[in-house]
């Protein structure tokens, strides 16, 4: 076998490295990235817009979804995540880590309001290199006031129930009955001192949900709304921390007039 010429052999093994150089560079792997997306979701629907807003009955339960994806790749990308409403919604997070890839969905609740309302929810990442992302993403909801259902105009205030003459009206319901079992809340005491509790927020809705609960369950009160109702608006209101809104509902109401002697 000939022998190459020294040149030729030279420029043959200049053009074998080139190549070489050629391939490991278009197949080196992709540098790593860190990124972090969130969705909110409010009671099932993706809202970006006021045109997509779901209607809502104010008092309804608003339950809103925070679906957050660590949407970067590499090694040593995973995050810590935080995630936050404008509005101050209590936002509820069972993982703050999540690894390339993977998702998490966090909650808040509350209880609709009257009008188009938005809120927005937002992630922050941290990476272990002290590398931040952030991302946000809004919501939409429009409250509108229900149409009153066949009945009511009447209802008897706090003031009528609580008084131990008229014990004798509770329908369904004792004076010594635990506000906590018969509402499913963490409020305590009886209904009776429920129905006597002083001052606002709570102790206000407190003793407004038992005059509306006594009101519903007796049949000699034509009142709005039935004890499934109540108890349902109560509920919602200890969860989103809302009393105002379900007690002048129901305050509303017990106030119509009451035909009980």
């Amino acid at each position: 076998m000939r022998a190459l010429p020294r040149s030729r052999f030279l420029a043959a093994l200049v053009m074998l490295l080139a190549g070489f150089s050629f391939f490991t560079m278009s197949v080196a792997p992709a540098a790593a990235n860190t990124d972090i997306d969130i969705e909110k979701h409010t009671n099932g629907f993706d809202a970006d817009t006021p045109e997509e807003a779901p209607v809502l009955q104010v008092g309804d339960q608003v339950v809103w979804e925070y679906i957050v994806t660590n949407t970067g790749f590499g090694p040593g990308r995973g995050l810590t995540i935080s995630v936050t409403d404008d509005q101050g919604v209590q936002v509820i997070c069972t993982i703050d880590y999540l690894d390339v890839g993977e998702s998490t969905t966090c909650y808040g609740y509350g209880v609709a309001e009257a009008g188009l309302y938005m809120n927005v929810g937002c992630v922050e990442g941290v990476d272990i290199r002290g590398n931040v992302v952030s991302d946000c993403d809004p919501s939409h909801y429009y409250g509108e006031t229900p149409p009153p259902p066949p009945g009511g105009g009447e209802g008897c205030t706090p003031g009528y129930w609580k008084q131990e003459h008229h014990f004798d009206s509770w329908v369904g319901y004792s004076p010594t009955d635990s506000f906590d079992a018969v509402f499913g809340v963490s409020y305590g005491g009886t209904l009776a001192e429920a129905a006597a509790a002083k001052g606002g927020q709570a102790n206000a809705l407190a003793r407004h949900a038992v005059a509306a609960l006594l009101n519903a369950s007796t049949g000699g009160v034509d009142y709005l709304y039935s004890t499934a109702d109540v108890i349902s608006m109560v509920q919602a209101a200890f969860d989103s921390g809302d009393y105002e809104t379900t007690k002048d509902l129901f305050e509303a109401q017990n106030e119509q007039g009451c035909p009980l002697n």
